[in-house]
């Protein structure tokens, strides 16, 4: 029978294992760190390409409202409202409920309609007062043409205003109107370096530091909580 050995771990290589066992212990949580900020960073960029002002469309003719509706005044004395090209652009696909009927009165800076994406929601308000003349209700059935015809088939509903002259005064027209939207684009960057640093803890200073535009539909893929920061920002 062969005799018993003892050998002594710290006489071997085994105390070698065990620091490279308790450095790669420390390394794991570092590296979880550095990948989730790496993910944050990446999110962050997906939301600064591709989105300009040459690509949004401002109609000759309509009224712009600063809290992104549109109005037209037709030759029946009825106004068309809609929501304009810039919040179609960053909402992206949602559904539309609207919160009126023909018939009711309504009140400037009303909310008059709800946009919403897997729970999350934006208030639409109206940009002037009067009776609800009509409601679009085929984009109930398809919100796609909010973003692809937002000015047209994808109009919100109609409205008898009360006092067009007094309650548009401000609004924006043609130049005025692309100078403006051209502001909010940059003011959305700003938002978004700033919103999502917060939630996602990365620093805004490291994600553009490099430039870049904005990418279509950017609160597609992001938090409620953000939502609601942009409807307070942007929209009420």
């Amino acid at each position: 029978m062969e005799a018993y050995t003892y050998s002594n771990l710290f006489d071997t290589k085994g105390i070698e294992y065990i620091i490279i066992i308790f450095f790669l212990l420390l390394l794991i949580p570092f590296w979880v760190a550095v990948n989730r900020k790496s993910e944050v960073v990446q999110q962050i960029r997906q939301t600064v390409s591709a989105l300009t002002a040459g690509v949004l469309r401002i109609p000759q003719g309509l009224f712009f409202s600063r809290n992104h509706t549109w109005l037209y005044l037709e030759k029946s004395g009825q106004a068309k409202v809609g929501i304009d090209d810039f919040l179609a652009h960053i909402v992206g696909n949602v559904q539309v409920t609207s919160l009126k009927s023909p018939g009711d009165k309504i009140k400037k800076g009303e909310v008059v309609a709800v946009l919403e994406q897997n729970g999350k929601q934006l208030r639409v308000h109206s940009p002037v007062s009067g009776e609800m003349a009509e409601v679009n209700t085929v984009i109930a059935e398809n919100g796609e043409m909010l973003i692809s015809d937002p000015y047209n088939e994808g109009w919100l509903f109609s409205v008898k205003p009360d006092n067009w002259k007094g309650e548009t005064t401000g609004f924006y027209l043609a130049e005025e109107a692309s100078k403006w939207i051209n502001s909010e684009l940059q003011r959305m960057k700003d938002f978004l370096s700033v919103a999502l640093a917060k939630h996602a803890g990365a620093s805004p200073a490291i994600v553009f530091q490099e430039g870049g535009e904005l990418q279509a539909n950017p609160l597609e893929e992001l938090e409620a909580d953000i939502w609601e920061e942009f409807q307070k920002e942007f929209l009420d």
